[in-house]
């Protein structure tokens, strides 16, 4: 009596290849204003999981990026630049702690130091932030992002 167990016989696991998500890519030869390097290809996977709602890619993805000040940063500047696009400006619900909103106090803190323009202070302020304040900051700018971009 062997260790085979009845049942359908287990087919063939799909390439990791075969699992993708489209319509994100950011070119590698950008370089951001003040000479920093954020990793477009990980900025650009993690938007393309989250607009497509696929945890099973996101979160692995994101616990990447909160690794990386740099690029968790330049997903916040991202949204930021976002909505003020939209929107002429950044609401006060998006920087400012005392006004209700759906933005964590991580992503406000951020927001609030990049209202100079340069974002400088927001690259610095993240790199003095936690992984798990990092996480909850991305999460923020991700919800920011996915809902502009499916405004269209």
């Amino acid at each position: 009596m062997g260790r085979e167990k009845p049942g359908k016989p287990r087919g063939p696991r799909p390439e990791a290849s075969a699992h993708a998500h489209e319509g994100f890519d950011i070119p590698d030869d950008f370089e951001h204003p003040g000479g920093r390097h954020i990793d477009n290809k990980l900025l650009g996977n993690l938007s393309g999981a989250a607009f497509d709602g696929c945890t099973s890619c996101q979160d692995p993805l994101l616990t990447l990026m909160v690794e990386d000040p740099t690029t968790t940063a330049g997903l916040v500047e991202l949204a930021c630049v976002g909505v003020h696009n939209m929107l002429g400006g950044l609401p006060a619900s998006m920087t400012d702690d005392a006004v209700p909103g759906q933005s964590s106090p991580e992503f406000r803190r951020l927001a609030r130091a990049g209202l100079d323009g340069s974002n400088d202070a927001m690259f610095h302020e993240c790199e003095q932030m936690t992984q798990s304040q990092r996480r909850a900051a991305a999460n923020t700018a991700l919800d920011t992002l996915v809902g502009q971009l499916s405004m269209g």
